[in-house]
Formats: C-alpha cells, structure tokens, sequence
C-alpha cells in the first residue's frame, strides 16, 4: 500500500472546504429513489466532522439509520474559479478518501437536504495520505467493506462527470483553494452501520491492488 500513516490520534490537516458531490453515480442516485441530476450537484460538508484513520465514529442518538458512503476526494492544488477543463486537470494536486457517513431518516426527515444528516461530529473519516495527481483514476474502484464484507464496489469510470469537469462547475460558483477537497461521491451499495462495526474505506487500483485504505469503528 502506499504512503505511511501518523499515529491514530492525528487527525488528517486539508487547507478548508469540503465539498461533496451527491447521485454523482447513477446507481446510487437510482437505489435511493432520487432522480438523476442533470449537473453536479454537491453540498458542504462540516470540517468539524472531520476524523483520522482508525478514530470512532460516533452514532448519534438524534438518528436511528447512520449509512456509510465510500468516496474519493480530489485535493486542489491552485486557486480556481471560472476554471477551464485545462486549467481544472492542472490543479489536481492529488487524491485521497473520505467516507461521507450520513444519517437517512434525518436526510429523508429534512426533505432530501444534506447539512444536518451528514454535519455531525465523526460523520468525515478522512485519510491522512494522499496520492499523487498521475493517479490513474479510470482504472480505479472505490469499496466499502463492514466487518470484512464487501457492500460498495464502484468504478470511478462511472461517474457522471469527471474530476475536471467537476471543478470546473463548482468553480463556476466558488472559489477552489489550495487544499480544498472536493468528494466524488459514493457507489450504490450504502448501508446502515451498528455499535460495533468496522467499516473500511478502499481505493483500488487497475489490477485489483489497494492503494489507499480508510478504516474506522463504529460506537454508540
């Protein structure tokens, strides 16, 4: 695997914002009943929520359905706003994972808005490694494994839209900084995690090798 991680207790440092993409994969949007965005859509997500590899991540009590979501990030590398696709591939600085943890009743409870389902504290496992930008991400796949089980196996060559073109909407409305993360989005496959799971984060790579892993507890 590549890179080396910090001890435990470290929780991963990014330059600010975080900003997720939502139904960026069709079967996804499709198993939850959504319809299909026309553009990227995406929303922020709490730094606050922000935890390091092997942290718990905490259920709350406001929520009886906590899913996971198995998600890469982009890391921006230069400022970007009114991005061209040229200048938007440029500015990947590299990659790295995330899992948008989400509570469903609460989204589903909110009318299908996304700040106070996927805001609380813990709910941003985050890998303190990031790969280079020459990552050959067409040729990857996104998984989450619970206790060991496989539940999401996406290729990142189903996304709707690519990395690049991403940017390039995003920027249309805010500026990009220097460290700024931006989430692909996750797979279909998400599911519910209990007191007591371990949920693990991969990135793999063309022949089926894990170049990044995310693993986190779950607790009550």
């Amino acid at each position: 695997m590549i890179g080396e991680r910090p001890p435990r207790s470290v929780v991963p440092r990014f330059g600010g914002q975080i900003i997720c993409l939502a139904r960026s994969f069709r079967r996804h949007a499709e198993e939850l009943g959504n319809a299909v965005p026309q553009a990227p859509l995406y929303f922020l997500k709490s730094t606050s929520a922000v935890i390091g590899p092997g942290e718990a991540i905490r259920l709350p009590p406001e929520s009886a359905m906590v899913h996971h979501e198995a998600e890469v990030a982009v890391v921006v590398g230069a400022p970007l706003r009114h991005a061209t696709l040229a200048a938007a591939e440029g500015a990947i600085a590299g990659w790295t994972l995330l899992n948008d943890v989400t509570a469903r009743d609460l989204q589903k409870a909110d009318g299908g808005r996304f700040t106070r389902a996927k805001g609380f504290d813990t709910f941003c496992p985050l890998s303190d490694v990031r790969l280079p930008a020459a990552l050959d991400w067409r040729a990857s796949r996104v998984q989450c494994r619970v206790n060991r089980v496989l539940r999401q196996d996406g290729a990142l060559a189903d996304l709707l839209w690519t990395p690049a073109e991403v940017l390039v909407a995003i920027s249309a409305v805010m500026t990009l900084w220097p460290g700024d993360l931006v989430s692909l989005g996750t797979p279909e496959g998400v599911g519910p995690l209990v007191d007591g799971d371990e949920v693990e984060v991969r990135l793999v790579g063309a022949a089926g090798e894990t170049l990044l892993s995310l693993s986190n507890p779950v607790r009550r």
